[in-house]
């Protein structure tokens, strides 16, 4: 057999990332799908600090394959497979790295192919149960109408509805550190959820502008106009909520807690700023970890009936569509913030 390969982009090391073209196209087994890539966003946390080598956790040695945003479609069907069809769209396939590849995989997604393994089929055929990929939990099957660019941001929209809602955000009034996008549209579930007042917080005027007309945010601060300590001054928060990826802020924010509040780390810390000196927390506040979001795969079904509805419009929270021919100059944009999130075309 011939082997096929196909595009990927990789972290190369040194901050480098380069779209390649000799990743190995996945060879399917007899319960496994070939799912053909439509989309991936970037993700403005996770794959900077992939790229930067600033991980707090460890990752594949470079070059490393990236996207975690992925969304595609199944093409081929192995010979066992038979709870899938033909045309299913899934959230987040995996990569299948062949023998003798010379790259590692930080989930991959930003490839032409990965696969979805037919996990129920396996169980009634008795197959072992080691066989299991882990993984195929986080694969989700989603409508086969839904938006294949809109889909490339349908991971983060689920990741920023699971946190507002372990916030517990109802009738509380919040402070966010952080509107990009992960922090605008986690502004918009917590309006959803019923949080009685939202401030935000960034540098960014434009991004403060719509975390206004897009999320509810009752206050804006940009704290290269003001003085965010003076503006703050005397006031305190339910909660708290980093979405930056900042120690400092974490221990900055959980002086502005009311008695029990909860200081929210969302963002993703880098490996060279993940220790939380404790002490200097607020007495009688809480720290409640989400760096890594929880419940966001099981969110999805309720996620998208209301995309349907029309209360989240997904199209809100990307500015750019671009070639994953063009990943240079979709992280050059997103490096500079001249992109709120880029989704990457991989259809062409």
């Amino acid at each position: 057999m011939t082997e096929k390969y196909m595009r990927g982009v990789a972290a190369v090391g040194g901050g480098g990332v380069e779209l390649v073209r000799d990743v190995p196209v996945p060879e399917i087994g007899p319960y496994e799908a070939l799912v053909r890539m439509k989309s991936c966003g970037f993700c403005n946390g996770t794959d900077f600090h992939i790229i930067r080598g600033e991980m707090s956790v460890e990752v594949d040695t470079f070059p490393t394959l990236l996207g975690h945003e992925g969304i595609g479609d199944i093409v081929e069907l192995g010979s066992k497979v038979r709870n899938y069809k033909i045309g299913d769209r899934f959230m987040n396939p995996m990569i299948k790295l062949m023998p003798g590849t010379r790259y590692g995989c930080t989930w991959g997604a930003m490839c032409d192919y990965g696969i979805v393994q037919d996990q129920k089929a396996m169980v009634d055929d008795g197959e072992d149960l080691s066989l299991l990929n882990p993984r195929q939990l986080e694969c989700v099957q989603i409508p086969s109408d839904f938006d294949v660019i809109d889909g490339g941001c349908l991971i983060t929209l689920n990741e920023c509805f699971s946190a507002a809602r372990n916030f517990d955000v109802e009738d509380k009034d919040v402070l966010v550190y952080g509107a990009g996008p992960m922090g605008l549209a986690t502004m918009k579930y917590m309006r959803h959820l019923g949080a009685r007042t939202i401030v935000a917080i960034d540098g960014v005027e434009e991004r403060l502008a719509l975390a206004r007309s897009l999320s509810g945010a009752d206050e804006t601060i940009n704290y290269t106009e003001v003085d965010k300590k003076e503006v703050l001054k005397g006031r305190i928060f339910d909660r708290v909520i980093d979405i930056v990826g900042q120690t400092s802020i974490l221990l900055e924010g959980s002086q502005l807690l009311k008695p029990y509040g909860i200081i929210g780390a969302m963002g993703v810390l880098r490996n060279t700023d993940a220790m939380v000196d404790v002490t200097k927390l607020k007495n009688n506040t809480r720290l409640q970890m989400l760096n890594f979001p929880y419940g966001q795969y099981d969110i999805t079904a309720e996620n998208i009936r209301l995309i349907e509805k029309g209360v989240i419009h997904p199209k809100d929270f990307y500015s750019h569509v671009m070639s994953v021919e063009d990943i240079q100059e979709a992280v050059r944009l997103v490096a500079e913030k001249e992109a709120v999130k880029v989704i990457l075309d991989l259809a062409n």
